[in-house]
């Protein structure tokens, strides 16, 4: 199937392949079959390997990152150090390459080590000064220097942005969603700062005005944020500190975010990367490659199926759905309906079915009619296609929208968001028929959609700084603001006891919020994050009643918090880059996938597991755990 499809995409383009069928697979490593069929749900780790070693360094570490790599199979193990000492389990047979990287730019040379069913390995490592130069020979895994920055360019937040007006809105608009380090490594002249304010806030002629109950902005940035001499002042600001002679710089945390290697020591990672696209084909054809932005895979958002796989998008051009088999490592892929029409969120809903919400698309897509479409991996092919806005409700000054992150209710309606056009579309099940709901406040963008106990809806209305809740029995909604003002809130979730969990990022000075709404009264509690730049992305309940949260502002870490010590532990990840949504099985397995804005930022795109204890690790599937909706 795989050279019939690669001979068809080069002898028609995409546009035979769409011909053939919407359900055209690609298909990049050979599947296993159900993972329940073989008997897998709950067996025992039979044929796993287990490795140990002690790491020596001149200079004293702590909770230095053991990585454990296969490139045969494009598999990564990540294990803390505890008192020198690392350890980890279930690693599948095979020859890895084993490295270790610390603080203050210290890493080991790679060390080969074969691994055979059942063995307890060894590899002792020596940590060494190393430089910022990932093509070192000393560097960590598959030139992973990403951690590894070179001191020269890091100051404080202080040393990097002068005070003065221009500061002041800089921190509530730019950094308070993208963080400091996004402004501090740019060297833009006065056209393009306010080329990006443009994109960020709308056409220059929104600026002061009141956002319009009938139209969204096509900025980012809820309409009326800065007036036209606000955008001067910060423009100004911008060249002055980050014009094309600056030096691109980096900030140094002065509270860094804390890491206790006796808290995470019996943790676990576990990345899986799919192979990259043949050059010339799919994410590495010519016509795509601008879009595409020099990628090799562009993939996030991770579903768990009722067979223990796990599903997650991919959103380079074409795009496509991909499902890993973590028993093996072993991915397949399905082209959407229409792959250049884009995509972001994925849902699996508990029958199995796939759930996807077209995104932007290709630049020429961006006015195009969005669709849902459902998969069914049983028969592999799509059984469904909805316009999403079908009365054509939704206004932008632009006409641009285009919809994101989706949630599915106990009685398998789907509710999507549009992050362009600020509305949520509700598909009903039972009749196929679309309605599109707009929120009170009118803000350009919706950011995150889930369901409570309740089936009532629960959005982000994402810059406007907004929860609201939408009953699906009275089509109303009820907004609620969090004390903390100037808040951008992506992506809240709602615990066992019906309360709705979300973040606030960090806004240069201020610290980031985790914040906890009581549905029965109302009532907003917020909890500091207790370190320097704060991007609390995600947020997800586990089974034992913790909160945890995917943090990328001072490298990629995953977050618990114990709501009942109100405590906050963390787990850094392989790679220093975003992941904007995690998702938590039954076992309290925490899955994500590493994501980049650009192809600097993530070295191997795909996805991730933490194990918080490697002892309770009793199988590799990941099967859902009980959550509200279908």
């Amino acid at each position: 199937m795989t050279e019939r499809v690669f001979r068809l995409y080069r002898r028609t383009g995409l546009a035979g392949l769409l011909l053939v069928t919407a359900a055209i697979v690609f298909v990049a490593s050979v599947g296993t079959g159900s993972l329940a069929a073989r008997g897998q749900r709950d067996s025992p780790l039979a044929g796993m390997a287990t490795l140990t070693g002690t790491i020596r360094s001149a200079t004293p570490f702590q909770a230095a990152q053991v990585y454990i790599y296969n490139p045969e199979r494009r598999m990564l193990y990540m294990v803390y150090t505890n008192a020198g000492r690392y350890r980890a389990v279930a690693i599948l047979p095979g020859t890895y390459e084993v490295s270790v990287t610390a603080a203050g730019n210290l890493a080991s040379v790679k060390r080969s080590v074969t691994l055979k069913a059942g063995e307890r390995g060894g590899a002792d490592l020596t940590l060494e000064p190393v430089g910022p130069d990932p093509g070192a020979p000393n560097a960590p895994f598959g030139g992973m220097a990403s951690r590894l920055r070179p001191s020269s360019s890091e100051l404080t937040f202080d040393e990097i942005f002068p005070p003065g007006p221009g500061l002041e809105i800089l921190q509530r608009t730019c950094i308070a969603c993208h963080g400091p380090n996004f402004v501090a490594g740019q060297r833009w002249n006065e056209a393009q700062w306010r080329g990006a304010m443009e994109r960020m806030f709308g056409p220059a002629e929104d600026a002061g005005q009141r956002q319009s109950p009938t139209v969204a902005s096509t900025g980012y940035i809820t309409r009326g944020v800065l007036t036209a001499a606000e955008r001067d002042v910060l423009a100004a600001y911008l060249v002055a500190n980050f014009g094309p002679d600056a030096e691109r710089r980096s900030v140094r945390p002065e509270r860094p975010m804390p890491v206790d290697e006796t808290a995470i020591g019996n943790a676990m990672y576990v990345e899986y990367y799919p192979p990259p696209d043949p050059a010339g084909t799919l994410s590495t054809d010519p016509r795509y490659a601008r879009e595409n932005q020099g990628r090799n895979r562009y993939t996030q958002d991770p579903s768990f199926d009722p067979e223990g796989n796990v599903w997650l998008s991919e959103r380079s051009f074409p795009s496509r759905l991909v499902r890993l088999n973590p028993l093996t490592g072993d991915f397949k892929e399905y082209l959407i309906p229409d792959p250049l029409n884009g995509m972001h969120d994925i849902r699996v809903a508990k029958d199995g079915r796939v759930w996807v919400p077209e995104h932007r698309g290709l630049p020429e897509r961006g006015r195009s009619p969005k669709h849902l479409s459902v998969f069914n991996p049983r028969t592999e092919q799509w059984e469904g296609r909805w316009r999403l806005d079908p009365d054509d409700e939704i206004k932008t000054n632009s006409g641009e929208k285009w919809p994101q992150s989706l949630a599915i209710d106990s009685k398998g309606n789907v509710y999507v968001g549009w992050i362009q056009g600020g509305a949520l579309s509700k598909f009903e099940k039972a009749t196929g028929k679309v309605t599109t709901h707009i929120p009170p406040t009118r803000t350009p963008n919706m950011y995150g959609v889930v369901p409570d106990a309740n089936d009532n809806v629960w959005v982000s209305l994402w810059t406007a700084g907004v929860i609201a809740k939408f009953d699906t029995r009275t089509n109303q909604w009820t907004e609620y603001r969090p004390p903390t003002p100037n808040a951008v809130i992506r992506r809240p979730q709602v615990d066992a006891d019906n309360n709705v969990w979300f973040g606030i990022y960090a806004a240069g000075k201020r610290p980031a919020k985790l914040v906890k709404l009581d549905q029965a009264t109302g009532r907003m509690t917020e909890w500091t994050l207790p370190w320097d730049d704060g991007q609390p992305y995600d947020v997800n309940p586990d089974p034992d009643g913790n909160i945890w949260m995917t943090d990328s502002g001072q490298g990629g870490t995953l977050v618990k918090f114990d709501p009942r010590t109100e405590t906050f532990t963390c787990y850094p990840r392989p790679q220093a880059a975003d992941a904007p949504s995690i998702e938590i099985t039954r076992d309290g397995a925490i899955w994500y996938s590493p994501r980049g804005a650009d192809r600097t930022t993530v070295a191997y795109p795909g996805l991730g597991v933490l194990y918080p204890d490697m002892d309770r690790i009793r199988s590799l599937a990941a099967f859902p755990g009980p959550r509200h909706g279908g």
